[in-house]
């Protein structure tokens, strides 16, 4: 019984110790929580590629990764459908997210990628603003 106290010691100073400001590592791995999922876009500075599972497009979610880490979920939603009165309930994010960061919402009048009709995109970031600069 002597272990406790040093594996108690050493949880609590794992506890207190700060995550560095680039530090990613606590962020789900994207082959963790969508292993089926493909590429569906390059790097985009401070967002990273964006993953997809195909049958979930184009509404999401859509995986921003960095390093392999998921830095933020994404969502699209046309516009025709907002002026129709469409409502989202209930959307999925395909996993147990981290604690969001901040949230992004905008209009693209081109669409994006494949879907060219107008849209709006949804970000839900899991990494600070000053983190994903660098990336």
């Amino acid at each position: 019984m002597k272990m406790l106290p040093v594996t108690l010691a050493a949880a609590c100073l794992a506890l207190a110790t700060p995550v560095a400001a680039d530090d990613l590592s606590h962020l789900p791995l994207l082959s963790d929580i969508a292993p089926e999922a493909v590429a569906i876009s390059p790097h985009v500075p401070q967002m990273g590629e964006h993953w997809a599972e195909p049958t979930n497009l184009p509404l999401g979610p859509v995986y921003c990764v960095i390093d392999g880490r998921v830095v933020c979920v994404e969502y699209m939603f046309p516009a025709s459908q907002f002026a129709a009165g469409t409502d989202w309930t209930g959307i999925a994010t395909g996993m147990q997210t981290p604690p969001i960061t901040w949230i992004d919402m905008e209009y693209k009048p081109d669409g994006v990628g494949p879907f060219q009709e107008p849209l709006y995109q949804l970000h839900l970031y899991f990494a600070e603003s000053e983190v994903l600069a660098a990336h």
